[in-house]
Protein backbone atom coordinates (compact mmCIF):
# COMPACT_ATOMS: atom_id res chain seq x y z
CA UNK A 1 0.00 0.00 0.00
CA UNK A 2 1.25 3.48 -0.91
CA UNK A 3 0.07 6.45 1.14
CA UNK A 4 0.49 9.87 -0.45
CA UNK A 5 1.40 12.63 1.98
CA UNK A 6 -0.78 15.70 2.07
CA UNK A 7 2.17 18.00 2.80
CA UNK A 8 5.91 18.15 2.34
CA UNK A 9 8.29 16.54 4.82
CA UNK A 10 9.42 20.01 5.94
CA UNK A 11 5.86 20.70 7.14
CA UNK A 12 5.31 17.41 8.94
CA UNK A 13 5.23 17.38 12.74
CA UNK A 14 7.58 14.45 13.42
CA UNK A 15 7.98 13.05 16.91
CA UNK A 16 10.82 10.83 18.17
CA UNK A 17 10.63 8.67 21.29
CA UNK A 18 12.51 5.87 23.07
CA UNK A 19 15.82 5.15 24.76
CA UNK A 20 17.67 5.28 21.41
CA UNK A 21 15.90 8.33 20.04
CA UNK A 22 19.24 10.18 19.81
CA UNK A 23 20.01 8.02 16.76
CA UNK A 24 16.89 9.34 15.05
CA UNK A 25 17.73 12.87 16.13
CA UNK A 26 21.18 12.62 14.50
CA UNK A 27 19.61 11.69 11.17
CA UNK A 28 16.96 14.41 11.33
CA UNK A 29 19.56 17.06 12.17
CA UNK A 30 21.73 15.80 9.30
CA UNK A 31 18.76 16.03 6.93
CA UNK A 32 17.74 19.45 8.32
CA UNK A 33 14.26 18.15 9.18
CA UNK A 34 12.35 19.53 12.15
CA UNK A 35 11.30 17.19 14.95
CA UNK A 36 9.81 17.10 18.44
CA UNK A 37 11.26 14.97 21.24
CA UNK A 38 8.53 12.94 22.95
CA UNK A 39 9.45 11.90 26.47
CA UNK A 40 6.37 9.78 27.25
CA UNK A 41 3.60 8.11 25.30
CA UNK A 42 1.12 10.36 27.09
CA UNK A 43 2.72 13.35 25.34
CA UNK A 44 1.51 12.16 21.93
CA UNK A 45 -1.53 14.01 20.60
CA UNK A 46 -3.36 14.54 17.32
CA UNK A 47 -1.12 17.45 16.27
CA UNK A 48 1.59 14.94 15.27
CA UNK A 49 1.77 13.68 11.71
CA UNK A 50 4.02 10.70 12.52
CA UNK A 51 6.02 9.46 15.53
CA UNK A 52 9.17 7.35 15.22
CA UNK A 53 10.45 5.28 18.13
CA UNK A 54 13.40 3.05 18.92
CA UNK A 55 14.28 1.45 22.22
CA UNK A 56 10.63 1.02 23.26
CA UNK A 57 9.94 -1.90 25.58
CA UNK A 58 6.18 -1.74 25.97
CA UNK A 59 3.10 -2.38 23.88
CA UNK A 60 1.33 0.79 22.76
CA UNK A 61 -2.45 0.87 22.90
CA UNK A 62 -5.19 3.07 21.54
CA UNK A 63 -5.93 5.92 21.46
CA UNK A 64 -2.24 6.82 21.09
CA UNK A 65 -1.68 4.72 17.96
CA UNK A 66 -4.35 6.58 16.02
CA UNK A 67 -3.51 10.10 17.17
CA UNK A 68 -0.70 10.85 14.67
CA UNK A 69 -2.07 11.27 11.15
CA UNK A 70 0.23 8.57 9.73
CA UNK A 71 0.60 6.51 12.88
CA UNK A 72 3.65 5.45 14.85
CA UNK A 73 6.72 3.69 13.43
CA UNK A 74 9.14 1.64 15.53
CA UNK A 75 12.40 -0.14 14.70
CA UNK A 76 13.11 -3.80 15.49
CA UNK A 77 16.36 -5.64 14.78
CA UNK A 78 15.08 -8.77 13.03
CA UNK A 79 13.55 -9.51 9.61
CA UNK A 80 9.96 -9.42 10.83
CA UNK A 81 7.84 -11.46 11.23
CA UNK A 82 10.77 -13.61 12.33
CA UNK A 83 12.11 -12.79 15.78
CA UNK A 84 9.36 -10.70 17.30
CA UNK A 85 9.83 -9.83 20.93
CA UNK A 86 12.93 -9.78 23.05
CA UNK A 87 16.75 -9.74 22.66
CA UNK A 88 16.80 -9.44 18.85
CA UNK A 89 20.59 -9.10 18.60
CA UNK A 90 21.26 -12.20 20.67
CA UNK A 91 18.70 -14.31 18.84
CA UNK A 92 20.07 -13.15 15.49
CA UNK A 93 23.40 -14.71 16.52
CA UNK A 94 21.84 -17.87 17.93
CA UNK A 95 19.79 -18.34 14.76
CA UNK A 96 22.99 -18.14 12.65
CA UNK A 97 21.68 -15.33 10.49
CA UNK A 98 24.25 -13.76 8.12
CA UNK A 99 22.80 -10.27 8.63
CA UNK A 100 21.46 -8.06 11.36
CA UNK A 101 18.24 -6.81 9.80
CA UNK A 102 16.63 -3.61 11.07
CA UNK A 103 12.92 -3.42 10.30
CA UNK A 104 10.83 -0.26 10.53
CA UNK A 105 7.18 -1.14 11.02
CA UNK A 106 3.90 0.62 11.71
CA UNK A 107 2.93 0.02 15.31
CA UNK A 108 -0.24 -1.87 16.18
CA UNK A 109 -1.56 -3.15 19.50
CA UNK A 110 -0.01 -6.55 18.72
CA UNK A 111 3.71 -7.09 19.33
CA UNK A 112 5.90 -6.18 16.30
CA UNK A 113 3.04 -7.10 13.98
CA UNK A 114 2.42 -4.04 11.82
CA UNK A 115 3.13 -3.44 8.15
CA UNK A 116 6.76 -2.83 7.14
CA UNK A 117 7.99 0.55 5.89
CA UNK A 118 11.64 -0.31 5.34
CA UNK A 119 14.36 -2.87 6.07
CA UNK A 120 18.13 -2.50 6.18
CA UNK A 121 20.71 -5.31 6.43
CA UNK A 122 24.06 -5.16 8.21
CA UNK A 123 26.35 -8.11 7.42
CA UNK A 124 27.67 -10.03 10.43
CA UNK A 125 30.98 -11.76 11.13
CA UNK A 126 31.49 -14.76 13.39
CA UNK A 127 33.90 -12.60 15.42
CA UNK A 128 31.36 -9.83 16.08
CA UNK A 129 30.94 -9.58 19.84
CA UNK A 130 28.29 -7.57 21.68
CA UNK A 131 30.10 -4.23 21.39
CA UNK A 132 30.30 -4.56 17.59
CA UNK A 133 26.76 -5.88 17.37
CA UNK A 134 25.52 -2.82 19.25
CA UNK A 135 27.43 -0.53 16.87
CA UNK A 136 25.90 -2.30 13.89
CA UNK A 137 22.46 -1.99 15.46
CA UNK A 138 22.92 1.79 15.70
CA UNK A 139 24.19 2.08 12.13
CA UNK A 140 21.34 -0.10 10.87
CA UNK A 141 18.67 1.96 12.64
CA UNK A 142 20.06 5.19 11.21
CA UNK A 143 20.34 3.77 7.67
CA UNK A 144 16.83 2.37 7.87
CA UNK A 145 15.52 5.74 9.05
CA UNK A 146 17.37 7.51 6.22
CA UNK A 147 15.59 5.22 3.75
CA UNK A 148 12.20 6.14 5.17
CA UNK A 149 12.98 9.84 5.10
CA UNK A 150 13.95 9.59 1.42
CA UNK A 151 10.48 8.22 0.71
CA UNK A 152 8.87 10.95 2.83
CA UNK A 153 10.77 13.55 0.79
CA UNK A 154 9.25 12.03 -2.34
CA UNK A 155 5.82 12.48 -0.79
CA UNK A 156 4.79 8.94 0.10
CA UNK A 157 4.91 6.12 2.65
CA UNK A 158 5.03 2.50 1.47
CA UNK A 159 3.44 -0.11 3.74
CA UNK A 160 4.40 -3.72 3.02
CA UNK A 161 2.65 -6.73 4.55
CA UNK A 162 4.84 -8.93 6.75
CA UNK A 163 5.51 -12.27 5.03
CA UNK A 164 7.42 -15.38 6.02
CA UNK A 165 7.73 -17.56 9.09
CA UNK A 166 6.41 -15.93 12.25
CA UNK A 167 8.40 -16.46 15.45
CA UNK A 168 8.65 -14.91 18.91
CA UNK A 169 11.94 -14.71 20.80
CA UNK A 170 12.03 -15.29 24.53
CA UNK A 171 13.35 -12.74 27.00
CA UNK A 172 16.86 -13.51 28.20
CA UNK A 173 17.80 -13.54 31.87
CA UNK A 174 21.18 -13.45 33.69
CA UNK A 175 20.95 -17.24 33.99
CA UNK A 176 21.13 -17.48 30.19
CA UNK A 177 24.79 -16.41 30.44
CA UNK A 178 25.70 -19.70 32.14
CA UNK A 179 28.06 -21.91 30.13
CA UNK A 180 28.39 -25.67 30.09
CA UNK A 181 32.06 -26.33 31.02
CA UNK A 182 31.83 -29.68 29.27
CA UNK A 183 31.53 -28.00 25.86
CA UNK A 184 34.40 -26.63 23.77
CA UNK A 185 35.16 -22.91 23.61
CA UNK A 186 34.33 -22.81 19.91
CA UNK A 187 30.92 -24.35 20.49
CA UNK A 188 30.29 -21.84 23.28
CA UNK A 189 31.52 -18.79 21.38
CA UNK A 190 28.11 -17.60 20.17
CA UNK A 191 26.81 -17.76 23.71
CA UNK A 192 29.87 -15.94 25.07
CA UNK A 193 29.98 -13.13 22.50
CA UNK A 194 26.45 -11.92 23.18
CA UNK A 195 27.12 -11.58 26.92
CA UNK A 196 27.57 -8.18 28.49
CA UNK A 197 30.92 -8.16 30.31
CA UNK A 198 29.75 -5.67 32.91
CA UNK A 199 26.10 -6.45 33.60
CA UNK A 200 25.57 -10.06 32.49
CA UNK A 201 28.99 -11.72 32.03
CA UNK A 202 29.39 -15.32 30.92
CA UNK A 203 29.98 -17.77 33.76
CA UNK A 204 30.05 -21.41 34.74
CA UNK A 205 29.76 -23.22 38.05
CA UNK A 206 32.51 -25.33 39.57
CA UNK A 207 32.49 -27.05 42.97
CA UNK A 208 30.03 -24.65 44.52
CA UNK A 209 31.62 -21.54 43.02
CA UNK A 210 30.56 -19.24 40.19
CA UNK A 211 33.42 -18.65 37.75
CA UNK A 212 32.91 -15.43 35.78
CA UNK A 213 34.45 -15.00 32.33
CA UNK A 214 34.98 -11.67 30.57
CA UNK A 215 36.23 -11.55 27.00
CA UNK A 216 37.90 -9.21 24.55
CA UNK A 217 38.25 -9.52 20.77
CA UNK A 218 41.53 -8.37 19.19
CA UNK A 219 42.34 -8.18 15.48
CA UNK A 220 45.48 -10.28 14.98
CA UNK A 221 46.22 -8.68 11.60
CA UNK A 222 46.55 -5.25 13.22
CA UNK A 223 49.06 -6.62 15.75
CA UNK A 224 51.44 -8.06 13.15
Amino acid sequence: MIIRLEKGVEDLKIGIIGSRKELLKEVLVQENINYVVVEQIDDIDDTFDIVFGTGIYQLIEEPYLSLPAYGMVFFHETPLPEGKGNSPIQWTVFNKRPNLTVTAFKVTESMDAGTILYQYNMSLSSSDALEILEKKRKIGIKKCFEGILEELKQGYIVLRTQTGQDSISAKRTPEDSELDPGETLLSLWDKIRVCNNEEFPAFFKLKGKKIILRYEVEDLLQNE
